[in-house]
Formats: C-alpha cells, structure tokens, sequence
C-alpha cells in the first residue's frame, strides 16, 4: 500500500453521497456530519455493535455504494456505526477525537452486549486508535499501522504526504490504544517489512496474529474478494477465530486469479527459476495460460543452461501460436 496525493476535493461530491447514505439509514438511524472530513452513521439492529472506518471512495466504488458493514450486519442482525472519512485523512481530527469522547461519556458503547471495531490499512489504524473508547471491546486489524509519528516509526518511509498530521497526544498510537480490548486479531503479511514491523508493536497476551503470506498491500480489498472477510470477522465477534482457522480459510486464494498473477509476478522479481518453474507449472494445472507457460519454459530453460534439474513432472510446454484470421 502506497500513499497517494490527498487533494481537498470539493464538498459537493461528499454532500451528494451523504444524501445516499442518509437514505440508506432510514428509520434504522442517522448520518451525523463530524467535521468536514468526517461522518458517521449508525444503525440499530442488534445487541452486537460493529464499528468500521473506510473512506468515502471506497465505498463509492462498491457496487451497492453502501458501508462493507451493511452485509455481514444484515444477515447476522448487528448493529452497526461506520465512521466515514473524506479522503486520506487517517482519522485525525478534533471533530473525530470530540465525537469518541461525546460517545464514551453518554454511555452509548455499554448499551451493547459487544461491540467490535474493524478496518483494514488506514482504516485499521483508526479502528485500533478509537477501541480504547469502548473497553472489553473486540478489534479486528488487517494490515495495521501504529501510528505515523516520526518519533515511534523513524522507519517508515511511505505516506509521506501524510507526515504533517498530528497523531497524538489523544487515540495517537493505535499499537498502544489496544489495551483495554479483549481480543485483538491482527492479518498481516510478514513478507512485507514495513507491514510486518507495524504489526509486531501491537503487542499482548490478548492479541492472535493471523499471518497471510504473500498477500499484498491491501489486505483487506484481498480478504473481501477471496469471499472470506465476513466470515472472519464473524469468527472474531464469536472469539474462536484461531491461526489454523485463518489458515484454513487463507487457502482460497489459491483459487483466486488475482492473487495468482500478482504472487507469479512477485515470483518473477525474486530470479529464482526452479521457484518459477514450480509456480507456473501449478498455475497451468488450473487454466491455460499462455504467460505461465512462457515462464515455465524460461525458468526450465535457465535451470538447464545452469546444469540444475528441474522440478519433478515438469517439462516445457509447447507454445501455440495465435494465427491470424484467414489463414
């Protein structure tokens, strides 16, 4: 996940959306404005409250233009309160931190039976920071970060037009805001270094890392798409989400193509033929794909020029070429 330009887009896009949004809560609940960059709705169905972050373009681009809550709060009758951010704005702001306190100081987070924060990215770091407003709560993090001060992560490099917010001194160090929690949940991919010294600083005995290898830089789009992300979370609200059962689950994305060519292309970088070979001869047992095929005849071409054997059962493919129309 890299930082993008976090341009003040003009307001009228957001009002519309907010309108759309509004509509949707009906007689459920409400969209309160927070500030100009943030807002938040909620909606009574359930003794279970589910708190999620995500941008307003994330949304936008969904196919039903509603919060990702707005599924997995129906079929398992939640309650739910979705903070909704107007561009890259890591959920800091003194609307934001006025609004958790208003909501911690009326009580409303002991009107239910559990309450569950969830966010994956920047979306994560919010979900962290804020669960300190309700104690005892459940956190699920995909892909967290800690906090972008200068001071605690010197060594993270990204997001830099993001370095001039204040993270702190209040909800700053989500790694730190976690405490009161009961259980925390934390996906991460351990082969991406940055990501993975994010997730170490979040750190207790209350806390389950769930490692998803080779999944990429935006966790939490990979775990929706795989079909999977309801159910985990679901396993978090009902505390028996386990590393094998994670596992279990992760094992979708061997079927999924996108995840497929993005690992192959990460395999490519790393110029290790016999690996390549191995993955494109697994990836044409699945389909035929003429790229995964070029790739296995380089590697084993490589491998033999380098007078190391090949992997066992491989051998190269022939390659069919497409021929023009008329011949």
């Amino acid at each position: 996940m890299t930082d993008q330009p976090d341009p003040h887009a003009p307001r009228d896009a957001f009002a519309d959306h907010r309108d759309a949004l509004a509509r949707h809560a009906g007689g459920l609940g409400y969209v309160r404005d927070i500030d100009d960059r943030h807002l938040s709705i909620f909606r009574s169905m359930g003794p279970t409250l589910l708190v999620t972050f995500e941008t307003e373009a994330e949304i936008a681009d969904r196919p039903t233009r509603l919060p990702w809550s707005d599924a997995l709060a129906r079929r398992r009758r939640m309650s739910t309160l979705d903070i909704v951010a107007h561009g890259r704005t890591w959920f800091r702001s003194d609307g934001l931190t006025a609004f958790f306190d208003e909501l911690t100081d009326e009580g409303f987070f002991d009107e239910f039976d559990k309450v569950i924060f969830a966010g994956g990215g920047m979306s994560a770091y919010g979900a962290a920071a804020y669960s300190v407003a309700a104690p005892g709560a459940t956190v699920f993090l995909a892909q967290p970060y800690a906090t972008l001060a200068r001071d605690i992560t010197p060594w993270e490099r990204r997001f830099r037009s993001s370095w001039h917010l204040s993270f702190g001194p209040r909800y700053g160090n989500a790694a730190r805001m976690i405490d009161a929690a009961e259980r925390v949940y934390v996906v991460t991919d351990p082969t991406i270094p940055a990501d993975a010294m994010h997730a170490s600083l979040f750190q207790g005995d209350h806390v389950t890392r769930l490692p998803a290898y080779h999944a990429g830089g935006a966790i939490w789009t990979t775990l929706d798409r795989l079909g999977i992300l309801n159910r985990l979370v679901a396993g978090a609200e009902a505390g028996n989400l386990t590393p094998t059962r994670f596992a279990e689950l992760y094992r979708r994305r061997r079927e999924d193509r996108v995840w497929l060519d993005a690992f192959m292309r990460k395999v490519d970088r790393m110029d290790r033929p016999w690996l390549t070979a191995l993955m494109a001869g697994s990836l044409l047992q699945r389909r035929d794909d003429p790229a995964a095929r070029r790739r296995l005849n380089a590697a084993l071409a490589n491998l033999e020029a380098a007078g190391h054997s090949a992997p066992a059962g491989l051998r190269p493919e022939p390659v069919i070429e497409a021929r023009m129309a008329g011949e």
